[in-house]
């Protein structure tokens, strides 16, 4: 049987990955180490507050990297009519 630890467990861990992810809102933060445990859980895999904090930490980093800097991006790629067409 998979041992579930309390939720005091992702508090701690929520709160480590906020302040070292200042660019990412609180709850986003929150849903990403919510559902970081549910799926280490669904996997079959022993979710430790510590294997969430790695993975959890991993994605964040993925998603402030893949970020457009400044929202620069819409401004340096506008999109025109017909942009995906191949002819």
């Amino acid at each position: 049987m998979l041992k579930t630890y309390h939720a005091g467990g992702l508090q701690q861990v929520t709160a480590r990955l906020v302040s070292e992810f200042s660019a990412v809102s609180h709850s986003r933060v929150e849903r990403c180490v919510s559902d970081t445990w549910r799926c280490a859980e669904h996997l079959g895999f022993e979710a430790t507050p510590g294997l969430v904090e790695r993975v959890a930490r991993e994605h964040l980093q993925a998603m402030v990297k893949s970020e457009p800097p400044s929202g620069l991006g819409s401004a340096l790629h506008p999109r025109t009519a017909g942009h995906d067409r191949l002819s």
